[in-house]
């Protein structure tokens, strides 16, 4: 297998696998998925970022892709998965579902995607060659993105959905959105440099779109780093109360073309170095869930709808199949350290308040939260906006109180990373 390294420099490697559904008549295929996977270490450490350009990537496909790459040196525990949470493609999960169209919905086929996300693992992993590596962060464009959760002149709250409103409506004060672009670069002699980058927004700029095919506007920012010669990959941020701004007629094109300017500018002013640091942290909480229904009442109520439908009653009875006997959930806290920079990775859908309180704590110059979207977590909204209700509260299973335990374990989590390290001296 590539990439020894005898001396604990940084290797870096990028693995790509296509996953673009078979053409079918019930849809259009506007441009190709992917999974993309990023592999890096040092000495004994490693880190693999994951992006998917699907809906969401669950435990249960986790796991079969980690059974599928337990014959490499691969650590699964350092996987670190970032579903795009696009609603063009197909969708795995059966019981979370916004796909209209029956034929992408690969229910019973997650093996398949399974073994597509171990193989772009893998790939990443043969790719890896020594690596100069530098992190930054900038602003996005205004206009691009819009906090769904906005309220009336007299304080009320007016959830502004993309059904109703191609564009966000006048007339409302708008709760904060999240301008931080992060990038981070990774420079390989004679071989293709690579950026992860990272925006907290769901990408959604295609709605009307939904039952066809496209990354959305993630797609469109990877193309754009590709077509400068440098193997890109997106994470999403905090995007659980955010949603695109839908104008013109190509909104994607807008969005993914204007994230792509923001993110080469930042990569452009970056100095990569070759003595970087790759520093690894992780801690895990229990978090209480919310009581479930009784499976057969949940059932029941699933079957009314009927089964083949959308909706809050496939969830909850998933919900209540698979919990009825787990009162709390195991949740994950990864930080990873480059420099003065942190990434940390949390599973789930967090609100931008969670985002601007994380970084206002930490002691780095630049901390990037990176996102999961996933069913076994959900939505996890504010403590505030659970009881002003509506939307996201629907579904999120986890316990009231969760965001503030949440935001209280990434802050301890990245105290500690900068606590251990060598930054108080150097920074």
């Amino acid at each position: 297998m590539s990439g020894t390294n005898p001396d604990g420099q940084m290797l870096a490697g990028f693995g790509k696998m296509d996953i673009t559904p078979a053409p079918h008549k019930s849809f259009e295929i506007y441009d190709p998925i992917y999974f993309r996977a990023l592999h890096v270490r040092q000495g004994d450490r490693q880190v693999t970022f994951l992006a998917a350009d699907l809906f969401l990537f669950d435990d249960y496909c986790f796991d079969m892709m980690a059974e599928d790459l337990a014959d490499t040196d691969v650590d699964p525990a350092w996987i670190l998965p970032g579903a795009s949470h696009m609603g063009t493609g197909p969708t795995l999960f059966q019981f979370y579902v916004n796909q209209p169209t029956e034929a992408l919905k690969e229910f019973g086929n997650e093996a398949r995607y399974a073994r597509a996300a171990a193989e772009a693992v893998r790939m990443a992993r043969a790719d890896v060659s020594p690596a100069r590596v530098a992190a930054g962060t900038g602003l996005a464009e205004t206009g691009l993105q819009y906090n769904r959760r906005a309220h009336d002149e007299h304080g009320n709250l007016r959830m502004v959905s993309l059904t109703e409103f191609p564009r966000p409506p006048d007339g409302l004060v708008y709760d904060a959105v999240d301008l931080q672009v992060g990038v981070v670069r990774f420079d390989r002699d004679g071989r293709r440099p690579i950026a992860l980058t990272n925006f907290g927004c769901h990408a959604l700029a295609l709605w009307d779109l939904r039952g066809n095919v496209s990354a959305d506007y993630p797609g469109v920012v990877a193309r754009e780093l590709a077509a400068r010669g440098i193997d890109g990959l997106f994470i999403p941020g905090a995007l659980g109360n955010v949603h695109p701004v839908r104008e013109t007629d190509d909104p994607c094109g807008r969005i993914g073309r204007s994230l792509a300017r923001t993110a080469l500018e930042i990569y452009d002013g970056l100095a990569p170095k070759a003595d970087m640091e790759l520093g690894r942290f992780k801690h895990t909480i229990q978090i209480a869930r919310q009581p479930v229904t009784e499976v057969a009442a949940a059932r029941k109520e699933w079957e009314a709808n009927p089964p083949a439908a959308e909706g809050l009653e496939r969830y909850e009875y998933w919900l209540a199949r698979t919990y009825r006997d787990q009162p709390t959930c195991a949740f994950d806290f990864h930080a990873v350290v480059l420099g003065d920079s942190a990434l940390i990775h949390i599973p789930g859908e967090p609100f931008v308040e969670t985002s601007f309180a994380i970084r206002e704590a930490a002691a780095f110059d630049r901390v990037m939260l990176l996102c999961n979207p996933c069913p076994e977590v959900g939505y996890l909204p504010t403590e505030h906006a659970r009881i002003e209700g509506d939307g996201e509260v629907l579904f999120a299973p986890l316990e009231m109180e969760s965001e503030a335990q949440i935001r209280e374990g990434a802050i301890a989590l990245l105290q500690e990373a900068w606590g251990e390290s060598d930054l108080r001296k150097a920074y």
